[in-house]
């Protein structure tokens, strides 16, 4: 049985995988240490971190509320956390065989309530933990171990993302530097080399050693939104460029990533700035940097960037987090209203008011309901993820599944649905996963609408497909949103209109239905309502 401080068979290659993220004694990465944050916020402990378990030592660069950065390998809890795939929870560290001893607990931290998710690598080696502490002890449930386990898998998401960044990153500057000193020695070339850095997806730059820019190629022009004319005349630090650190503090000139590339004579990787753009939008980069050397005398002569623009990718990080925040106050908010109503139950058990006890037991009842949809839709966009969402197809006539999936609609009473076209339509695919979408969007009709009295389904026959649409008479949706909808985490205000949930059931309806073969889509006009429509395959062998 592995031990704390005994390495688990399979060591040295967990020890592999660790190292080729290249994280160990790293700060440089915002994103990391902004979630250690939200983890505290989130479950509103002292302490909270991102961990990394190496042979001898734990680092947590990325922490709140500890000041030291790592700690011997046994002497942490984090190297008991990663010897289980699940959440390892210690409400009592002092009751715990193996954590009573340890530094953290009976030590100035004084550790007493202890948690911690794995994170896994895609080929399943645990390299560390996302964790959290109290100095007092505390329970922890199923709901909130779901959370710190989906905010590990979104830092291991993070850390793949990059970890493909860097690779690439080194795979382009090895190019392009190749490339340019191909270029140097062989001036017959030079219109094939430009046509190549100008179909790059990187933005190309060269710069001497005083930092005038020498050369940009097409993608660094149009990234930075300046003409070659202007910028090939301006110097590395010039003012114009406004270059800021990712806290929103100036970037000094010093600290740009190719004045460091040029006092150390080493590669940069991925490092990240801000930048203004001339119609003041400000944008995000990742820059690699690499020193160019004379092949004769070994002198350095300048330096050649790639750089791609990042803004995207920091929006899906920052999407990231609020959803984490969202999901948190979802989650907590039915079960404080379930919380409450066994709390009045409890109260009226020697004294039952049937009226009061009825209205608490439905109210219960509702959070309960809503507390498994939120969950549901966790655990569905996790599977989604890690390509776990499979199908188990049969053949069913759609209008027979939509009847099924509007009775709670009509028990309701506030809204008729009305179906129209080809009902007796049949379709091969998941009954219980198309369900899931039909329930979706017209829940989504009701909430959206609740003015219209009326929701329209209509079924046609387009070629081998089948067309299914949903309409609602509501705000409608701008025209600006209509392609955010069915992202994940995407949460849009309609028309001004805010609505709780966690902006993953469009995404889920989107990925079951491409995974049927088919399309979904939706048309929306303000003030007139929404289409929102799916198709999928007719069961042919009929």
């Amino acid at each position: 049985m592995a031990t704390t401080s005994t390495p688990a068979l399979g060591e040295q290659e967990r020890l592999n995988a660790l190292k080729r993220y290249h994280m160990l004694g790293t700060n440089a990465e915002q994103s990391f240490q902004s979630t250690a944050e939200l983890v505290a916020h989130i479950f509103r402990v002292p302490m909270a971190m991102i961990t990394l378990v190496d042979a001898d030592e734990v680092f947590f660069d990325f922490r709140f509320g500890i000041d030291r950065s790592r700690a011997p390998r046994e002497e942490s809890l984090c190297a008991i956390t990663i010897l289980s795939e699940e959440v390892n929870v210690i409400e009592d560290t002092l009751k715990h065989p193996l954590a009573a001893t340890k530094p953290a607990v009976c030590g100035e931290l004084a550790v007493r309530f202890y948690a911690g998710a794995p994170l896994i690598t895609p080929d399943g080696y645990r390299i560390g933990t996302v964790c959290l502490a109290d100095t007092q002890p505390r329970t922890f449930s199923h709901q909130d171990k779901l959370i710190l386990k989906g905010i590990a898998t979104n830092v291991m998401e993070q850390l793949e993302l990059r970890l493909t960044n860097l690779m690439e990153a080194e795979k382009q500057a090895t190019i392009t530097e190749q490339l340019l000193n191909s270029n140097l020695k062989l001036q017959a070339s030079e219109q094939r080399f430009q046509n190549i850095l100008d179909t790059m997806a990187e933005g190309v730059a060269i710069v001497g050693l005083t930092g005038n820019v020498v050369y940009t190629n097409a993608m660094a022009q149009r990234i930075l939104g300046i003409p070659k004319t202007i910028i090939d005349s301006r110097s590395l630090h010039d003012k114009h460029w406004q270059n800021t650190n990712l806290d929103g503090t100036p970037l000094r000139d010093e600290d740009h990533p190719i004045s460091i590339m040029f006092r150390t004579r080493q590669p940069i990787y991925d490092y990240e700035i801000a930048v203004s753009h001339p119609d003041k939008q400000q944008i995000y980069v990742s820059i690699n940097a690499a020193p160019i050397f004379d092949s004769q005398t070994g002198q350095l002569t300048g330096g050649i960037t790639t750089f791609t623009d990042i803004t995207a990718r920091r929006k899906l990080m920052e999407q990231k987090d609020e959803f984490i925040n969202v999901a948190s106050h979802e989650l907590k908010t039915p079960v404080t209203s379930l919380k409450v109503s066994m709390q009045i139950l409890n109260r009226m058990k020697d004294n039952p008011n049937p009226d009061v006890m009825s209205k608490m037991i439905s109210q219960a009842d509702k959070s309960l309901d809503k507390l498994t949809r939120l969950i549901k839709d966790l655990l569905d966009s996790n599977r989604i993820s890690q390509g776990q969402l499979h199908l188990r197809k049969s053949s069913f006539a759609i209008g027979d599944l939509i009847a099924d999936s509007y009775n709670h609609i009509k028990a309701a009473g506030t809204h008729e649905v009305i179906v129209q076209g080809e009902t007796n339509l049949v379709v091969l695919a998941d009954e219980q996963q198309i369900d899931q979408v039909l329930v979706n969007l017209m829940n989504n009709a009701v909430k959206y609408a609740p003015e219209s009295k009326a929701i329209y389904i209509n079924v046609t026959q387009e070629e081998n497909m089948a067309r299914i649409s949903v309409q609602d008479r509501g705000v409608g949706i701008h025209p600006d949103k209509l392609r955010f909808l069915f992202d994940r985490y995407y949460r849009a205000d309609y028309s001004g209109y805010q609505f709780s949930g966690l902006g993953l059931g469009l995404f889920i309806c989107s990925e079951i239905i491409k995974k049927h073969g088919g399309q979904i889509g939706v048309e929306s006009e303000l003030d007139q309502g929404s289409t929102f429509w799916f198709t999928l395959p007719l069961n042919q062998l009929r």
